[in-house]
């Protein structure tokens, strides 16, 4: 009763320490922002809190360190419907070993080939448009997980970046390190990730100005008090930024579905003054189960600015 009283108490510290700094991020300071975003429509459905959970092959880039959880080797493909025209996806492959070593592949793209050109003058001052042009955003890694202990699983990924806008291109490379804790409690486990440290390689001009890697540390908690409920707590804390939390939930209302809701604490940021400012910071979806099958969706909200729904297939071999 003791354990349980205390987890409660680090919770509601966490989401409100999260929730106190969240209003102040400021998302536009670094370069590679598109290495914020997730591919995964399960933990899109839970506000991306997924840190202390990472129980499937997303785990690549939530926590490279659950892929030891992992008993059987799996692919997964996912679709997302982003801002502006942008598009993008991810192809998985999640591979178990001996019970104790885990790894996979991905690869991540997001582009829109059609942004209408914008002319102006040396003033500034708007002279019309020009056709098009268009942005790439392309990552390619790997993460591996080792079982240590009972209580504690290690995990490393490495990814090369690419980035393209109209003719102008540059590359990075970056490493994500991660640990996956089994508490005593064995309804509680926590998982930490430092991820996007990195060190960029070419240069979108001949001035060669370095673009900062967006690098963040975050802290999950995964509390599973049986096997129809997960919920999870992620507490992030973008470097030069300021902390902000995702809250999230799935649950099982059948073998084949299950029902999933989170908040994002970013979503001041997010509010415009608009009608559905209320949405901001709010995701939902649902996974659809069929044999070896896995399917989800999700829809996340930005308020005024949209939303973003993703679709995600699994298979389990």
């Amino acid at each position: 009763m003791n354990n349980k009283k205390l987890i409660v108490c680090l919770i509601i510290a966490a989401i409100s320490l999260s929730l106190l700094h969240a209003a102040n991020e400021d998302i536009g300071t670094k370069g590679f922002n598109f290495l914020r975003l997730f591919y995964s429509a399960r933990a899109g459905g839970m506000a991306n809190a997924y840190t202390g959970q990472a129980d499937d092959s997303d785990a690549l880039f939530f926590n490279p360190a659950g892929l030891p959880q992992l008993t059987k080797m799996m692919v997964s493909t996912s679709y997302i419907n982003y801002f502006e025209g942008f598009q993008g996806g991810s192809v998985v492959f999640a591979y178990p070993r001996r019970d104790r070593f885990a790894f996979g592949l991905y690869a991540q793209y997001l582009g829109n080939q059609g942004i209408t050109r914008t002319l102006v003058d040396n003033l500034g001052e708007y002279l019309g448009t020009a056709g098009t042009f268009g942005a790439t955003d392309l990552i390619v890694g790997a993460s591996t997980g080792l079982y240590v202990h009972e209580m504690l699983n290690l995990g490393v990924g490495v990814k090369f970046i690419y980035q393209s806008i109209d003719d102008y291109s540059a590359s990075a490379v970056a490493v994500d390190l991660a640990l996956f804790h089994q508490t005593m409690n064995d309804h509680v486990s926590v998982g930490v990730t430092l991820r996007n440290f990195g060190k960029q390689l070419t240069y979108f001009t001949s001035s060669k100005y370095d673009e900062k890697m967006p690098t963040q540390l975050t802290v999950g908690f995964n509390y599973n008090p049986n096997e129809k409920l997960n919920a999870n707590l992620d507490i992030v804390k973008p470097f030069e930024q300021d902390f902000f939390g995702r809250l999230g939930a799935e649950y099982q209302v059948h073998p084949m579905l299950t029902l999933r809701a989170g908040f994002n604490s970013r979503a001041d940021d997010w509010r415009m003054g608009g009608d559905f400012d209320f949405l901001s910071g709010l995701s939902a979806g649902f996974g659809c189960y069929l044999r070896q099958y896995e399917i989800n969706y999700s829809i996340s909200s930005f308020g005024d600015l949209g939303l973003v729904n993703q679709v995600s297939l699994k298979y389990t071999f």
